[in-house]
């Protein structure tokens, strides 16, 4: 369940991630050509489809591509309480942890861990680690 909160914060930067990753394959460091006199370049410059190849091969970024589809699928299905209380914990700047939320909704410290269970649960079932059909029963 740890990782799947994990998932949550790593999401509220997600789209910061995809574009710096997105920057390092199209414009990676490369050591100097060793051509000071600005003649002709050994460098080839390399066309769009070789770009997009390099981007569709990409694990990291394909990896922030789906946890960024996983993520937004689960919120999509929250509650309006599990949004509020999502909101509270992961998109807040007070960084409130669960017994504050807690105490500010005025449920107990089991009630918040049981409503954040289910919001980790329906994480889960968006990434493939539990079928909703166990859920159900």
């Amino acid at each position: 369940m740890l990782e799947l909160e994990e998932d949550f914060k790593e999401y509220q930067q997600v789209n910061t991630n995809i574009a710096v990753r997105v920057v390092a394959i199209e414009h990676p460091w490369t050591e100097s050509n060793g051509n000071p006199e600005g003649g002709r370049s050994s460098i080839i410059i390399k066309p769009q489809e070789t770009l997009t190849i390099k981007k569709d091969e990409d694990k990291e970024l394909q990896r922030l591509f789906n946890l960024k589809d996983d993520c937004e699928r689960a919120i999509d299905k929250m509650s309006d309480e599990q949004l509020m209380i999502y909101n509270m914990r992961f998109v807040n700047s007070d960084y409130l942890g669960w017994y504050e939320i807690a105490d500010r909704l005025h449920y107990s410290v089991r009630t918040i861990y049981n409503k954040r269970y289910k919001m980790l649960e329906l994480l889960a079932i968006e990434k493939g680690l539990i079928s909703p059909e166990i859920i159900d029963k």
